[in-house]
């Protein structure tokens, strides 16, 4: 029974005395209600005391949750009891109680408490009311890192827009990749891989799983579209400065200029670029062996056929320009291309930096392409990963997945 109707209930015996009393007087009328109404008055006193109470426990166990969060969840529940008992000391006549539990969802951890205990009353005692119950809880929700988005897979509907077979090794644990296919199978996942992101967002509701429980996937998330499609610079070919090379084995420096017809770079030749913007224009490269470097490079693919095949264990060390026009972009594309594939069949030790912007072309990596990225971002319509060993970092003009990373939300 509530306090406030137990002290009614023990106020009505005495009222009905009145009406029965027919003799008495003035006095006798004010000692039957004098105790009714000190303990109304009283009450009120209790009333406050124990609403300055609750404050100050639900006070300690907001503070309790906070700290024991931040110590992580191997230690919450021995390190909350612990705040709780030293931040409730002064409180300890009203018998402070508290449990902890955690409860994990795919983007956050809430760590809940909930408290109890009794505020022994003055006035009200007379009316039989010992004390006043406090029961209340709280909870602290902290989102887990989702990370920056390292890898988009744009086709808005495609079965198996993102696929992982047998031999795909990445690791990438502060990476997120986002998955646009609403296709009830958007992504697969096969035997054989081992994989490691901060994130896996597809918006599709299911996936197909031959590999197990993966941790940071997530089905039917929002679509997020092209972050990069507005921002990417327009390049004008030209005419074509040069036209259908094939060389074999060697040394050899590229320069920047529109390159026309198939080039074929055969027999492990060692290419050297030079800083600038290389455009290929109905131009498709082929890499055979050897060795790639430059500082300060871009590939730009005019139209479908232009792109660059490596095969035969290439091994590269590239990075883009960090000012001007194309700053931050390794590859880029012209607007409004056509579906095709791009296909990287083998790289014995691919590091790369900066955006590759492919947002038409079915990705494909064969045989053992090994990558080291140290700080990449992809964009591609869809994404196959076969015999691959990525280790990934975000790259510098990557979207960035709102999250409050760190945050910690408290709800009473």
């Amino acid at each position: 029974m509530h306090v406030f109707e137990r002290i009614l209930g023990a106020a009505g015996p005495m009222v009905r005395t009145l009406r029965r009393c027919e003799a008495g007087g003035t006095m006798m009328v004010f000692a039957l209600l004098t105790v009714p109404v000190v303990g109304l008055v009283g009450f009120s006193v209790d009333l406050t005391r124990s609403s300055n109470a609750k404050a100050d426990i639900r006070s300690a166990l907001d503070a309790s949750l906070t700290s024991a969060a931040l110590s992580g969840k191997d230690r919450f529940s021995e390190a909350a009891q612990t705040y709780f008992t030293s931040n409730t000391a002064d409180l300890a006549s009203h018998n402070p109680v508290a449990a902890f539990t955690i409860t994990e969802t795919s983007s956050s951890t809430i760590y809940r408490g909930t408290a109890s205990a009794g505020v022994p009353t003055t006035f009200a005692a007379l009316l039989g009311v010992n004390s006043i119950p406090l029961n209340m809880s709280a909870s602290v929700t902290m989102p887990k890192a989702s990370g920056e988005a390292c890898i988009w897979v744009l086709d808005d509907n495609a079965n198996h827009a993102l696929t992982m077979n047998s031999g795909a090794e990445v690791t990438a644990p502060t990476c997120s990749i986002q998955v646009n296919s609403a296709n009830k199978h958007a992504a697969a996942f096969n035997s054989g891989i081992d994989i490691d992101f901060a994130e896996i967002c597809v918006v599709g509701e299911g996936v197909t799983n031959n590999y197990g429980p993966i941790e940071g996937l997530k089905t039917s998330c929002p679509a997020r579209p092209d972050p990069f499609a507005a921002t990417m610079p327009t390049v004008s070919p030209g005419s074509c400065d040069y036209s259908s090379k094939n060389y074999n084995g060697g040394n050899i420096t590229l320069h920047p200029g529109t390159y026309c017809g198939h080039m074929n770079l055969n027999n492990e030749t060692n290419v050297n670029f030079m800083p600038g913007l290389y455009v290929l224009n109905g131009s498709k490269w082929n890499a055979n062996g050897g060795t790639w470097t430059g500082n300060g490079v871009t590939f730009y693919f005019a139209d479908k056929q232009s792109g660059i095949q490596f095969n035969s264990a290439v091994t590269s060390s590239l990075t883009p320009p960090t000012s001007g026009d194309y700053a931050g972009i390794m590859m880029f594309e012209g607007p409004g291309l056509s579906k095709s594939n791009f296909v990287f069949n083998d790289s014995a030790d691919f590091q790369i930096e900066g955006l590759i912007y492919l947002p038409s072309r079915n990705a494909i990596y064969n045989s053992n392409s090994v990558w080291r990225a140290r700080q990449l971002t992809m964009v591609f319509n869809t994404l196959k990963l076969n015999q691959t060993t990525w280790t990934l970092t975000p790259g510098t003009n990557s979207d960035t997945h709102e999250t409050d990373d760190g945050e910690l939300r408290i709800s009473s």
